[in-house]
């Protein structure tokens, strides 16, 4: 029973402790415009994969290792979850309340097609494009990438947790 109710404290304490910080990285490289730093936007993934399995560490940290791979990506996953949630929420509210985003990473694709030698009628297609599909993107992106780096993670975590599961009695 008390581990029922320490399951639940750890996946949604590390999922908002995560989700705050990946708010205020973002906030940061948006506001210092670090967002065109290709080397510097891998720093927000790392941060999220440390946190999920640091959170599965001290999980099983707090059941004295008495938990199995399966629950332990499962703390992972829940945990990698309930970050994203917060991010995508933030991420629509941002979207909405600071419209100047989406023209500046507009302007940074444009760039990027000069920068690849497009045509003026291949930049204009695929930023008409981008226009029209950057809130779903940027969301749908967001999760979707989140939620492999979250699972990549969680399978890490489980593995290096310290494990010692307790057969359970059947009789009991």
């Amino acid at each position: 029973m008390e581990n029922d109710i320490k399951e639940p404290k750890t996946y949604l304490n590390y999922g908002v402790i995560t989700g705050v910080i990946l708010i205020v990285m973002f906030v940061l490289y948006y506001v210092f415009a670090l967002y065109t730093n290709k080397a510097l936007g891998w720093i927000p993934t790392l941060v999220f994969l440390v946190l999920i399995v640091l959170a599965q560490v001290n999980h099983a940290k707090a059941l004295n290792g008495n938990i199995t791979y399966g629950n332990l990506f499962a703390t992972g996953f829940k945990t990698a979850c309930a970050s994203i949630a917060i991010y995508v929420v933030f991420l629509i509210l941002f979207s909405l309340f600071v419209p100047s985003y989406k023209d500046q990473m507009m302007e940074v694709s444009r760039q990027a097609m000069v920068k690849k030698g497009l045509t003026s009628d291949q930049i204009n297609a695929g930023m008409a494009i981008g226009k029209r599909f950057f809130t779903v993107s940027l969301i749908g992106g967001t999760i979707i990438i989140e939620l492999i780096f979250g699972v990549i993670a969680s399978l890490i975590g489980a593995a290096i947790a310290k494990k010692n599961p307790q057969p359970q009695n059947p009789l009991s």
